[in-house]
């Protein structure tokens, strides 16, 4: 019976399948990835169908540097304790990279959410 068992543990352990910190952090990196890039074709649209228009144009990059200004004050907002990007890991741990993606990814998606309304303008 006790052999049972332990066969009964070991199989389970080998059948279980877990996540490491690097792993999740790879796979927040690839979705705020895929997000940016989807960002990126958006504002290569918009600027392509009002190239003639120069007063959009001007004021569409203009926004563009609003919004990375406000993405980067919601952050501070989100992470008072970031000192610097070498410290990180002694404030906030190992998933610092895991919530640094993530939390771009979901400004990036509230961006592709704006510039798709452009498009129904």
């Amino acid at each position: 019976m006790k052999y049972i068992i332990i066969l009964l543990v070991f199989s389970l352990s080998l059948l279980s399948y877990s996540q490491g910190q690097v792993e999740l952090n790879d796979i927040a990196h690839e979705d705020w990835y895929q997000s940016q890039k989807i960002k990126d074709s958006l504002v290569i649209a918009l600027l392509q169908v009002n190239e003639s228009d120069s007063t959009f144009i001007s004021a569409f990059k203009n926004t563009e540097k609003l919004w990375d200004n406000f993405v980067e004050e919601q952050f501070n907002l989100k992470f008072p304790e970031y000192e610097s990007w070498e410290t990180r890991r002694a404030i906030y741990g190992s998933q610092f990279d895991m919530l640094y993606y993530q939390f771009l990814k979901q400004y990036c998606d509230l961006r592709i959410a704006t510039l798709y309304n452009l498009f129904e303008e």
